[in-house]
């Protein structure tokens, strides 16, 4: 029987290492939506980077990112769904961070657009912060993630540092790695898996009915929570580590690879996978 509902990562995931969606990813994801099944795109990208899903635009997929902050409609853009970082919490968290790793520098995702403090390093890939402004000013705004950078550690010594300090009062992740660590802040109790729940549960679609495609520590949640996970061959160890299936590498349309093994092995009503 079909999945009642199809969730996927896009970096490392869906997307190749050309950053597209390739066309056989592409193609599976449109052999799904024809059998009726609903698409979920599960991304730590903020709504700003959406642009590489032309090609599965017209399927009319669920679209959670921010790891889960917002939901947008793509074909109208508009937000479905926000959550934000509540300013006080922000504030204290920030300050314990410093004491802790007094070399960080933040940004914040806040609305359509981003901001960061004058120290924070650009990416040199010419996307211009909207405001630039010491952090205390920044979460005045709608933040929907704080970013977290050290130029002295990579993403996972700065999860391993940082994440015991946020405990629980937000919702620390990592989904990059690379010698410039990386952590990913957002709101209480908020993450890809409690977005995809969310929106489960208004299509009527039971959590053990999805199949689900991830790579990165930010997909864990999610993966740990449906039915039918999917860890990325070109995954981090963290996901390897759950003792998940394995999806070939995205070189390789691992998405694809899979999806094509499930709907050729089932019929056409919506269910439990095979």
């Amino acid at each position: 029987m079909l999945p009642a509902l199809i969730a996927t990562d896009l970096d490392g995931t869906l997307l190749g290492p050309d950053g597209r969606v390739s066309s056989g990813n592409a193609g599976a994801l449109w052999r799904a939506h024809r059998l009726g099944v609903p698409i979920a795109i599960t991304t730590g990208r903020p709504l700003r980077w959406l642009a590489d899903l032309e090609p599965i635009a017209a399927t009319r997929p669920h679209v959670i990112c921010s790891n889960g902050a917002v939901r947008v409609d793509i074909a109208t853009g508009a937000v479905e769904r926000r959550h934000v970082v509540p300013p006080p919490v922000g504030l204290e968290v920030v300050a314990e961070l410093r004491e802790q790793l007094p070399d960080v520098s933040f940004a914040v995702e806040a609305g359509p657009g981003w901001g960061c403090e004058p120290s924070f390093p650009l990416r040199g890939d010419g996307v211009v912060p909207d405001v630039v402004a010491p952090i205390e000013e920044l979460l005045g705004l709608e933040v929907v993630k704080l970013l977290v950078v050290s130029p002295r550690h990579d993403s996972d010594a700065l999860a391993e540092a940082l994440i015991p300090v946020v405990a629980e009062r937000l919702t620390a992740t990592w989904s990059m790695t690379g010698s410039r660590g990386l952590l990913e802040i957002g709101p209480p109790g908020v993450s890809k898996a409690s977005a995809l729940r969310e929106l489960c549960d208004e299509l009527g679609v039971a959590m053990a009915d999805v199949v689900a495609f991830g790579d990165m520590p930010n997909d864990l949640a999610m993966l740990r929570e449906v039915g039918h996970p999917y860890a990325m061959a070109n995954g981090h160890p963290a996901l390897h580590a759950e003792g998940f299936p394995i999806a070939p590498h995205h070189g390789d349309d691992g998405v694809a690879q899979v999806l094509a093994r499930v709907l050729d092995a089932i019929g056409s009503t919506p269910g439990q996978p095979a």
